[in-house]
């Protein structure tokens, strides 16, 4: 981290500056570089007005230039069962693609995808092991591949950005980017069967988006509601039993 590094920006975002849908938020942009205590400041912006939460999760925009590895991960574990549609507009690197890989939708209409290796963890303190003794177990690397592996980063991407990297960006190209996948493993599973399919025309697109938010909508309710414990909000109060029977 850069001296002075400022923490992440958390700004809600609407393209209508008149009529009824002035100051609603309709996105989120997440900009700066990523401090600890980053993801506890989001929750507590959810917090304040979940009806803007609900909303701004319906395109999450990043501009994140670095920062900790640790607190990005853990950013994106509390984002992805929010699933949020996820967009890149510029070159996304290191704890930005953490971030971004979050994404139920995620999109790169401009810039790169860059996977980047964490810094190691300073041994400083470690207690001194045998020399004949295995290595320590990585609980962190283990959370991060696990990670990874769950939003659909396919092998072979790990192995170039997360171990054969030394402290190199490894930037996806469009191949790469089209193996990772608009949308993870796991969701995909959730639109197949009920869904239909995908070809290259814009309509298409836009039906199966409309069908993935209906089956998405109960389980990112579950979600929320869950982060927001504690919280006594008229609006999700009236809609949470709405949304956590949406069609699955």
């Amino acid at each position: 981290m850069a001296p002075g590094a400022q923490a992440l920006e958390f700004q809600y975002t609407n393209p209508f500056t008149e009529g009824p849908q002035a100051g609603v938020a309709r996105g989120l942009r997440i900009s700066g570089q990523v401090m600890q205590g980053d993801t506890a400041r989001l929750i507590q912006l959810f917090k304040r007005k979940p009806a803007d939460a609900w909303s701004a999760l319906g395109r999450v925009e990043l501009a994140i230039s670095g920062g900790d590895h640790t607190e990005a991960l853990q950013l994106a574990e509390t984002l992805a069962p929010l699933y949020p549609y996820v967009v890149a507009t510029t070159d996304c690197a290191g704890p930005c693609a953490l971030v971004w890989l979050s994404g139920a939708w995620r999109l790169v209409p401009r810039g790169r995808i860059g996977l980047q290796k964490p810094p190691a963890v300073s041994t400083a303190n470690a207690v001194p092991r045998p020399g004949d003794a295995p290595p320590a177990f990585d609980v962190q690397a283990a959370r991060l591949r696990s990670y990874l592996v769950k939003q659909g980063l396919p092998s072979q991407l790990y192995e170039r950005g997360y171990v054969e990297n030394s402290d190199q960006v490894y930037w996806l190209s469009e191949e790469d980017t089209n193996a990772t996948g608009t949308w993870p493993p796991y969701y995909f599973e959730k639109l197949h069967p009920k869904c239909p399919k995908l070809n290259e025309s814009e309509e298409s697109f836009h039906a199966l988006r409309r069908c993935a938010a209906r089956l998405v909508i109960s389980q990112k309710a579950f979600a929320l509601d869950a982060l927001l414990k504690g919280v006594n909000d008229p609006w999700w109060n009236d809609n949470k039993d709405l949304f956590f029977n949406a069609p699955r």
